[in-house]
């Protein structure tokens, strides 16, 4: 009876969206909705930008003339990770940051690149193959954290206060830009038809970003309702601000809802904003 009754919730707000109704637990295999990730693939690495993660890889050949194969092969590692390394920053360069900057734009300052390649130095290792050459290749993760949204992201001179008063009616936002050929950045704007904006970094907390950044990205809707929750307000992006890849428009009688008064409108400043993609 409970999912029934979050399924009946649901289903008001994103048919009239035009969305499917999102699957919940017991409906479908998480593997299935893992691969419908929203993926980008920059040079040797990719942003997963449903994760939050980057991924890259490293190739070491090995060198028979270092001694013995196992010291050959040590040697290899090692040179792929420094690779990996490279390849790494290499893909955080190429991650869009607002609709007009790129993170290699932001990390033309020394001081953030800096700071930005100490990060990437904790990578993880998520895989490692052998191969009969002594050659080898790693395979290297780091996440999209709040710690690289604040070197990446300029914070706003004068954070927009929302209102955050009374019992909420809505436990996060879904904004449905399928078939706009959105592409997925560390600070996107949602404005309304006159360009004004609704959300964006000006909103959105330190906790907020903790939590999990400004917005998420999703092409299956069970995977925005992890974020949303159960209860999200539904609304349809209408078209992409001119000249830009990255921010969309909604409808002024939407953008209303986000600007209401008299609403709690704590989800917002929480960071609970999917943007689904196609």
């Amino acid at each position: 009876m409970f999912m029934r009754t979050i399924k009946m919730t649901l289903a008001t707000g994103l048919l009239a969206a035009g969305l499917a109704l999102p699957a919940l637990a017991g409906d479908k295999d998480p593997a299935a909705a893992a691969d419908e990730s929203v993926v980008q693939k920059i040079g040797h690495g990719e942003i997963n930008w449903s994760k939050k993660t980057v991924t890259a890889t490293g190739s070491g050949a090995a060198n028979l003339k270092d001694g013995p194969v196992a010291v050959a092969r040590l040697n290899a590692e090692r040179a792929a990770k420094l690779d990996a390394l490279r390849n790494v920053i290499e893909t955080i360069q190429g991650i869009q940051v607002t609709a007009t900057r790129s993170a290699g734009d932001v990390m033309s300052n020394g001081e953030i690149r800096s700071r930005i390649q100490g990060m990437a130095q904790g990578f993880k290792v998520v895989d490692t193959k052998y191969y009969s050459d002594g050659s080898v290749d790693v395979v290297v993760q780091m996440p999209i954290d709040d710690n690289l949204t604040n070197a990446l992201v300029e914070k706003p001179k004068k954070p927009h206060k929302i209102s955050t008063e009374g019992a909420a009616s809505y436990t996060g936002l879904i904004v449905n830009a399928r078939g706009l050929g959105l592409t997925p950045s560390m600070a996107p704007r949602i404005v309304d038809e006159a360009g004004k904006e609704v959300y964006g970094t000006e909103v959105v907390s330190e906790k907020g970003l903790k939590q999990g950044g400004i917005v998420g990205y999703a092409k299956a809707d069970a995977q925005a309702t992890e974020r949303v929750g159960d209860k999200p307000l539904v609304l349809k992006g209408l078209r992409l601000v001119d000249k830009s890849k990255t921010d969309v428009v909604i409808a002024n009688g939407d953008a209303d809802k986000l600007r209401d008064p008299n609403q709690n409108l704590s989800f917002l400043a929480d960071g609970k904003v999917v943007i689904l993609v196609d």
